[in-house]
């Protein structure tokens, strides 16, 4: 497999000409649509020694199959059919598609023959270098469209990674990326280097990549014109001057210049990918000899240029299209994603920052900024990368998920609540005759000064905590030691602030907790405060939870636990085995259709989920084991989100890395029966 750098040297489409046939023509007096088939691609080792797995497609169709459109020469604004059936054979991946009438002239040329080539574009994801066809074994490709081509960029039709790429030095600069556990020889480095220095400097000396631009295309073929002519004129006159004393030194030195430029065109034909660049090529030919009319090659090749303009200039427009798609919004990419949270926890560890270690610096460089196509901050990445941490905190808690959670603008904030109101009066007088008739609604004064009544409210004022963790490194680790443990030193934060979290909404200030003060009121604290504490009639080591105990529990909540899907069972890991034996509670193998995805929910009783959480307190005399509770009754306010910092202290010799978020935990209306717990008995 692909490591991460090496993965983002894959993001290439590369383009693979087959040959299809026209099977049926489904009404053949209505012309509604015609079916042809052929194999996009076969696995079996072409000219160049390149071959694809028919095992490489089985996940890479699921992306096209939801719209399977057939395009006309990758051009997305034709469609010109859809593909039936698209599978994988034991021959390669065969295609099936149906051509529709109303694509006219493109329907009538597939009918007659005339357009038989198709051109799929795919990208690889993963491959292996074959030292022996000096060629690529593809295992795994993604499929991104399906066009039906009338001239393909490759002519004879074979697959060949290397005739995908604009120069011999980006073929090879990609074939790097597979050599890495291949060891060459000095004489096959020596070789390698000798051919890609010679290809890509006589490519770089004899033409540039021609655009598909008309405009641009015939200022290229002037200042060709232009240069050969001059260079004509110059070697005649040197020619003239020496001919009489050096003939035999000037005919020496035209062989030699002969055989130099047989071995550059031969150069240069070998590294062409395109039909605009074999043009070149043959016009440039014909531009050397003496005995060449330049207007007239000028003339017939802008005559050619112009008659494939068009089909030339959806080809280029279709590679952009592909070149769009490499590129883009960089935090899509897991991987990119995964470099970018190592580079940023190491630069806090070696307090050089992020762009201040050489794994940020190749962050920022070649990867981030090379693939977004614009200026990303060290400042965004640190950002998302915080976020990335609180988001995979979330995803570790059992209990924070079950409440609503407010976000504060303010170390302290303050919300309405509206109490439950009074009773309406019933009465046969005209005026009312009790004292608080009006349920919650007061009033009006008759008097100047007495206070306008109206809807009896109350406050409940919301704060956080301060909750942190640390982590350390002796100030004598380099930073190629720390980059192996990078994933633990996120893992330990992530885990710490996701216990820290579920320890204060389970038990808070309780006595039995690790937070006996400083914290908030807990689950279990509030349960405790309220007097809600269903306590056992047995020692704890014999006692059992049964479903009849939770339901208790449930009913010693009143009113909030009528509705068995507003309430909530969480129960510890000893509990959770007891219960299994209860033959009311409902495990997965029961529940089936009615399970959620809310972590730590391991069944059903009575018509409420059952969650397991790690943080009750080992069962003993007066601890608790479960808990009945209404999570409407119940916010999590939160000021602000993951901040990681870094210091080294000098006295200890060592860097500590810092994660801090402010969080809470608060009881909507304060004495409530929205929760109950179950305890052990207390002697």
């Amino acid at each position: 497999m692909l490591g991460r750098s090496d993965e983002r040297k894959m993001k290439k489409v590369f383009n693979l000409i087959s040959t299809f046939k026209a099977v049926k023509v489904e009404d053949s007096n209505s012309g509604d649509s015609i079916t042809i088939r052929g194999l996009a691609s076969t696995n079996s080792v072409d000219r160049a020694g390149d071959v694809i797995l028919q095992t490489a497609w089985l996940k890479g169709l699921d992306n096209y199959k939801k719209n399977p459109i057939i395009l006309f020469n990758h051009n997305y604004d034709q469609p010109i059919g859809r593909a039936a059936d698209i599978r994988v054979t034991d021959k390669g991946l065969e295609l099936v598609a149906k051509i529709s009438a109303a694509a006219d002239d493109v329907y009538q040329l597939v009918k007659e023959g005339i357009l038989c080539t198709f051109s799929v574009g795919f990208m690889i994801k993963d491959a292996e270098y074959n030292e022996a066809t000096d060629g690529f074994i593809i295992k795994d490709a993604e499929l991104y469209e399906v066009s039906v081509v009338s001239v393909p960029c490759n002519q004879d039709a074979t697959f060949s990674l290397s005739k995908s790429f604009g120069s011999t030095e980006e073929y090879e600069n990609y074939k790097s990326v597979y050599l890495a556990g291949h060891s060459l020889t000095a004489k096959e480095v020596k070789t390698s280097r000798k051919v890609s220095d010679t290809l890509s400097g006589a490519k770089n000396a004899s033409m540039e990549k021609i655009n598909m631009n008309p405009e641009e295309i015939q200022a290229l073929v002037e200042k060709v014109a232009k240069d050969t002519a001059a260079k004509i004129q110059m070697q005649a006159a040197e020619a003239k001057s020496r001919e009489a004393a050096e003939t035999k030194a000037a005919a020496e030195k035209s062989a030699a210049d002969a055989a130099s430029a047989t071995a550059i065109a031969t150069a240069v034909s070998a590294g062409m990918t395109s039909g605009a660049e074999r043009l070149y090529a043959d016009m440039e030919s014909k531009m050397s000899a003496r005995e060449a009319d330049v207007s007239r090659i000028i003339d017939e090749k802008m005559a050619d240029l112009r008659s494939n303009a068009e089909e030339l200039s959806k080809m280029a427009a279709s590679k952009r299209m592909f070149g769009d798609r490499q590129s883009g919004d960089w935090t899509t990419n897991k991987t990119l994603v995964a470099e970018a949270e190592d580079a940023v926890i190491l630069g806090l560890a070696t307090q050089k920052g992020l762009t201040g270690t050489r794994l940020g610096q190749q962050l920022m460089e070649k990867a981030v900024n090379a693939m977004s196509g614009v200026v990303v901050s060290s400042a965004n990445i640190e950002t998302l990368v915080s976020t990335n941490v609180e988001r995979d905190i979330q995803n570790a808690l059992v209990l924070a998920p079950l409440f609503r959670e407010i976000a504060l603008t303010s170390a302290n904030q303050i919300i309405p609540i509206l109490p439950d109101a009074g009773y309406a009066e019933i009465t046969g007088n005209v005026a009312a005759s009790g004292s608080s008739p009006n349920g919650n609604l007061e009033k009006r004064g008759d008097t100047y000064g007495t206070p306008f009544g109206g809807v009896t409210m109350t406050e409940v004022t919301l704060s956080t905590v301060k909750l942190i963790s640390q982590s350390y490194l002796g100030n004598e680790t380099e930073e190629d030691a720390i980059i192996p443990i990078l994933p633990l030193i996120r893992e330990s934060i992530v885990r710490s602030h996701a216990r820290g979290v579920e320890q204060a909404f389970l038990l808070g200030n309780h006595s039995t907790g690790i937070y006996t003060s400083g914290a908030f009121n807990g689950l279990i604290q509030t349960a405790s405060t309220s007097s809600r504490n269903l306590q056992s009639a047995t020692a704890f080591a014999s006692e059992s939870l049964t479903g009849a105990q939770l339901l208790s529990a449930r009913k010693n909540m009143g009113k909030y636990g009528v509705r068995p899907d507003e309430v909530v069972y969480i129960v510890s890991q000893r509990a959770y085995y007891e219960l299994l034996q209860d033959s009311a509670f409902a495990d997965w193998n029961q529940v089936q259709n009615l399970a959620s995805k809310m972590t730590g929910e391991v069944g059903m009783i009575y018509g409420s989920k059952v969650l397991l959480c790690d943080e009750f307190a080992a069962a003993a005399v007066s601890t608790h084991y479960a808990l009945a509770v209404n999570t409407r009754n119940f916010v999590v306010p939160r000021l602000r989100g993951m901040r990681m910092e870094s210091q080294y202290l000098v006295a200890n010799q060592n860097t500590v890395i810092t994660a801090s978020q402010r969080i809470g935990f608060k009881e909507l209306i304060s004495g409530a029966t929205a929760v109950t717990s179950l305890q052990y008995k207390a002697s």
